[in-house]
């Protein structure tokens, strides 16, 4: 993750390069919670900040989703004049060879980065979403310890 600082209003905001594929996952998180109406309160400050969130990363989703459609464009069945190929619901229909490189070329584009300023935010609200971490600017959650599988100290859950 590459690190650079941005002077806004005499606070500093750390840049950080992020992928598509992570801008997905928070995209896909937020969207999760706020159609929770039942289990996550709407108007708490956490939402609050969830929603802010996701008005400051809508430009990069609009981004992401210009390039998408630039691959699915560019991968495309055409006939000999070079005119796309629709199918019944006015979508681009795919050679079977187009298909793969289609698939190619999105995997790269959740591969590809672009660089984000954090958010700078205090962490009231949102110290619990651990989707979070890299996002908003001092937001840390411990990491996991992976147990090592030895299967020489496994121990039967009776013996416990």
């Amino acid at each position: 993750m590459a690190l650079n600082l941005y002077i806004n209003n005499q606070k500093a905001m750390a840049k950080v390069t992020k992928t598509y594929e992570e801008l997905l996952m928070l995209v896909t998180t937020i969207n999760a919670l706020s159609s929770n109406k039942d289990h996550v309160d709407q108007n708490s400050k956490g939402m609050k900040k969830l929603q802010k969130i996701g008005e400051k990363i809508k430009s990069n989703l609009e981004d992401y989703n210009e390039k998408l459609e630039d691959i699915r464009l560019d991968n495309a069945h055409t006939d000999d004049k070079g005119c796309l190929i629709m199918d019944e619901k006015n979508g681009y229909k795919y050679s079977k060879d187009g298909i793969k490189k289609l698939n190619k070329d999105i995997k790269a584009l959740l591969q590809s980065t672009f660089e984000f300023y954090q958010f700078t935010f205090s962490k009231d609200g949102v110290e619990n979403y651990a989707f979070l971490e890299g996002w908003v600017e001092g937001l840390e959650f411990p990491k996991m310890e992976q147990e090592d599988e030895n299967i020489d100290e496994f121990v039967p859950m009776e013996s416990i």
